[in-house]
């Protein structure tokens, strides 16, 4: 079973102007690196196909490609551990067109699997930020977050 760990929101009520504003732009600039990190996790994920696919025309032209079963092909919505990845500045590719089929497909998955747990590390970061900036506003306005009004806010209902 996936499990996810999440800070805890704030006490608002305790939390002052200047602190929500501290913790939102905090939370901004996390998510700024990872969304840097999952684009160039994007770019060496992009390159590795690049290669998967001209190898697979060149057994085509070739009469040589023996086609996995269809169900080897698909890829499950999510197949991360559903913990953040360390903080990594991502590693160099190797020497891709040296890197036999069975590495670079290897390859190819362990990525994508990393950027799953990205992926979905940013997407707890994006409803933690919109909560924050809907408290704000809400201040701005006089008035406090209310918690049965977080449903809407992330998109579901009361």
């Amino acid at each position: 079973m996936l499990e996810i760990t999440v800070d805890a929101l704030p006490d608002f009520a305790s939390l002052s102007d200047d602190d929500l504003e501290r913790l939102l732009r905090g939370t901004e600039d996390e998510e700024d690196a990872v969304s840097r990190r999952r684009r160039e996790l994007h770019e060496r994920i992009d390159a590795l196909r690049g290669e998967r696919v001209a190898r697979l025309r060149g057994q085509v032209e070739a009469g040589t490609l023996d086609l996995p079963a269809p169900a080897a092909l698909e890829r499950p919505l999510f197949e991360g551990t559903g913990d953040p990845p360390a903080d990594d500045p991502g590693e160099v590719l190797p020497d891709v067109p040296s890197l036999s089929d069975d590495d670079l497909r290897t390859m190819i998955l362990r990525l994508e699997r990393e950027e799953d747990d990205i992926s979905l590390h940013r997407r707890v970061l994006h409803g933690r930020i919109d909560i924050l900036r809907a408290e704000r506003e809400r201040r701005r306005r006089g008035l406090h977050l209310d918690p049965d009004e977080l449903g809407p806010i992330l998109g579901g209902s009361r």
